[in-house]
């Protein structure tokens, strides 16, 4: 019995090595136009509407590789335009997807996520397999916006943000987790080339249907995008963490979507050759119809997308330093200067709950 699983397991995981191999690896279409709905709640970000545009000037930091067909861009205009943080983060969202990532040699296992664009961009998982470094590569950026502020730089403080996000935002994609169901890779190693072609369908028409009905104005997912409310930061720790959680939630997803894309776009979907919808049938779902049912399913990681772009906004808004050297009686009244520009009241990292149970000895300030 104990042969037979191994046997198995070594099977499911040739499937999925090889079925990564010709995987796809686009997210959410259209990262600018969903970011824009995003922040539409988003305050603070008013008290960045005039930061002057500035030129890269972090060679001695910003040191990761980036594709040889790369072009780094200005939209806004030549260095000394001015700008605000909201266009940063709305122009650059899809930054990274503008070759930053293809075309290099990062790792023997980028094969299994379709190249070094999956590599960065996807975090694909099968039991106690992971393929891809997404989460690392929002931390990077997180980091850089980071050092950017510290430099009194705002221009690349928001288009680093802008670049982590991205990232983030990519993560929540249910099919950046996993390619398809694990049982339709597995029953698919007898018909590759079918299996190949259906998921790349249901990847792609997933994308292009969203992008629609965003542009669309589609009452759920723009309800989904601008009302999703942040994660506690207590728990949602870093950049890292926020995609390594949306990629464990949204690979069930994927067995709720593949069923309900065939019943809504038809067994086209799932044939060997590429396929798309005729866009110009979209219209608003009726209730009670399968399509009304595949949007609300794409509510949730659509929604979970708002929900975790917020979490990053918070945590870069948390990166804090004390303001003076004033003796406090607890943590409870610590007050710290956010380096973002804000004063708010935290606890001392030390004194936070853990997620094991109660909160960690007290930190040496409150003692």
């Amino acid at each position: 019995m104990k042969r037979n699983r191994k046997l198995l397991c070594a099977a499911l995981v040739v499937a999925f090595a090889l079925f990564c191999l010709v995987s796809p690896v686009d997210a959410w279409n259209s990262h600018g136009a969903c970011t824009k709905l995003i922040i539409s709640d988003q305050e603070w970000l008013k008290a960045y509407d005039s930061i002057t545009v500035t030129p890269w000037t972090y060679q001695d930091v910003d040191t990761a590789a980036v594709g040889p067909n790369f072009v780094l861009q200005y939209i806004e205009g030549k260095p000394g335009t001015v700008t605000s943080a909201a266009a940063i983060l709305t122009n650059y969202a899809d930054e990274p997807d503008w070759k930053m990532d293809e075309d290099l040699q990062l790792s023997p296992l980028q094969a299994l996520t379709g190249g070094s664009q999956g590599w960065r961009h996807q975090y694909y998982g099968l039991g106690w397999l992971r393929f891809g470094v997404a989460p690392s590569r929002a931390q990077y950026f997180f980091d850089l916006a980071g050092k950017a502020r510290e430099k009194g730089d705002l221009y690349w403080t928001f288009r680093y943000l802008a670049r982590a996000m991205h990232y983030v935002q990519d993560t929540t994609q249910p099919y950046h987790g996993v390619p398809a169901p694990v049982g339709i890779i597995f029953k698919g190693i007898g018909n590759f080339g079918t299996l190949m072609g259906s998921a790349t369908n249901h990847h792609y028409n997933l994308e292009e249907y969203q992008g629609a009905m965003v542009a669309r104005n589609s009452p759920v997912f723009v309800t989904a995008l601008q009302n999703a409310l942040p994660l506690d930061i207590a728990t949602a720790t870093s950049p890292s963490w926020l995609c390594r959680h949306a990629a464990y939630l949204g690979r069930p997803v994927v067995r709720e979507l593949w069923p309900l894309e065939t019943k809504f776009f038809g067994d086209s979907i799932n044939g060997k050759d590429s396929w798309f919808f005729d866009e110009s049938t979209l219209h608003a779902a009726d209730p009670g119809t399968t399509q009304a049912a595949y949007d609300q399913e794409i509510s949730t990681p659509l929604g979970r997308m708002s929900s975790y772009t917020k979490t990053l906004f918070l945590l870069a808004r948390a990166c804090v330093r004390p303001v003076t050297n004033h003796i406090f009686t607890n943590c409870e009244s610590l007050k710290y200067q956010v380096l973002w520009g804000f004063t708010i009241g935290v606890r001392c990292r030390g004194c936070l709950p853990s997620r094991r149970g109660p909160a960690r000895r007290p930190c040496r300030r409150s003692r």
